[in-house]
């Protein structure tokens, strides 16, 4: 940068006249040493003038069909007759979008010269609305002048076409009993591409992401954290010369295509008791390996202090196994966010849900119940299911010893 342009951005910040300085970037190149100190008058005028005069080659879009393909010149429309509804869409009319321009590749300084703001607004905004003092003024020319440049817009901004384009995509879409409407598919240039300015902003340029990136790199505590979204995919459009495309295609060059993949379920080995526990969460092909080896006792001719304890033994792994996924379900519970059924008896909700947690501890009454649950699902389980062929009747004395080893496990299912 020379000496001279540094001294005419010093007067321009001076003046915090920052749509001036914006101007005087795209204008710069056009203009010879000695009129940059006087960025105002002729020069600029000369400037703006020839950008008004190229600006009937093209035509302000909101779909350019360029995207679809690079030699499509048709259809040209601009609609933003979009209404916003809550419906969580990213779509037209729910968001902000930009403006764009159907130009050839050596006119794109019309595209710039309308993207640049004057109060926060497109000067495309104040050429539709005929806001020629203010333009007057920013640029220090007449309103005669302006009054012109609002004219020489007038093709570029109103002029809209909906013919459509063989390079086109088209669908048939049905709108009712062999009717339909036929499509074609354009893209909301401004849409797309701001929602990449959101997303970037989100992950790299907001100073939050920028410092938690930072502090990740460095392994040091960041306090706030930062966002980002993954599995995106960039896309682009005119290879190795965007600005053949659109002006919004030029000025950001890529855009974001969002995954839709469906969702990834998290296999789960363990089933959630609708009715039972005893009859959907834990069957007695899970015990299998204990209701044969208790089998295998029952069968014994004699009965001495070794084959007692056997037996105990394993009804005690019985209600080991009924312990363990107890806590599987308790777990699984304290993370899920699904509909609990409420058809479970009270008695099983207590003991698993974790909203009773705290009753738990406090009340004897459920656990009575539930000991009973266990000692009945045993015996069920050993002769009415299909695991054991031929099961023996059960004396007293067996029944007796399976609700006494249920008894001392109290606690544990507490």
């Amino acid at each position: 940068m020379s000496s001279e342009e540094a001294e005419v951005l010093i007067e321009l910040s001076k003046c915090f006249f920052a749509e001036r300085l914006e101007a005087y970037f795209l204008f710069k190149d056009g203009m010879a040493h000695d009129e940059i100190t006087n960025f105002e008058g002729e020069a600029v005028a000369g400037l703006i003038e020839k950008v008004a005069q190229d600006s009937k080659h093209g035509t302000v879009v909101s779909h350019p069909s360029k995207m679809s393909h690079p030699a499509c010149k048709y259809p040209r429309v601009y609609s933003t007759d979009f209404k916003k509804s809550q419906d969580g869409y990213l779509r037209s009319g729910n968001a902000e979008t930009f403006f764009d321009l159907h130009i050839n590749a050596t006119q794109l300084k019309v595209y710039k010269f309308l993207s640049l703001k004057i109060n926060d607004v497109y000067i495309l905004e104040h050429l539709k609305n005929s806001n020629v003092a203010l333009l007057a003024e920013t640029f220090g020319l007449s309103r005669a002048f302006f009054e012109n440049i609002v004219n020489m817009f007038t093709e570029c901004i109103y002029s809209q076409s909906v013919d459509t384009d063989r390079f086109v995509k088209q669908v048939y879409f049905p709108i009712g009993f062999e009717q339909y409407h036929q499509l074609s598919l354009l893209t909301p240039a401004g849409l797309v591409f701001n929602m990449k300015a959101k997303i970037d902003w989100i992950t790299s340029r907001s100073p939050q992401a920028y410092s938690g990136k930072k502090a990740r790199k460095n392994n040091d505590y960041h306090e706030l954290g930062y966002k980002t979204l993954s599995d995106l995919t960039v896309t682009k459009h005119g290879g190795d010369h965007p600005k053949n495309i659109s002006g919004l295609n030029n000025k950001h060059q890529t855009y974001y295509l969002l995954s839709s993949k469906p969702p990834e379920l998290t296999p789960r080995d363990i089933r959630l008791p609708r009715t039972d526990f005893f009859k959907e969460s834990f069957n007695a092909w899970q015990a299998k390996e204990v209701l044969e080896s208790l089998h295998r006792l029952f069968l014994t001719d004699y009965n001495n202090i070794n084959i007692r304890d056997g037996r105990d033994y394993r009804i005690q792994q019985y209600v080991d196994l009924v312990i363990e996924k107890m806590w599987q379900v308790r777990l699984f519970l304290e993370e899920y966010s699904g509909e609990l059924s409420s058809a479970l008896p009270l008695e099983q909700k207590i003991w698993l849900y974790p909203e009773f947690a705290e009753q738990r501890q406090q009340e004897d009454e459920w656990l009575d119940k539930i000991t009973r649950h266990i000692a009945r699902g045993l015996i069920n389980h050993y002769t009415r299911s299909k695991v054991i062929a031929s099961p023996v009747t059960l004396a007293d004395q067996e029944l007796l010893a399976i609700e006494k080893v249920v008894a001392s496990n109290k606690e544990n299912l507490r």
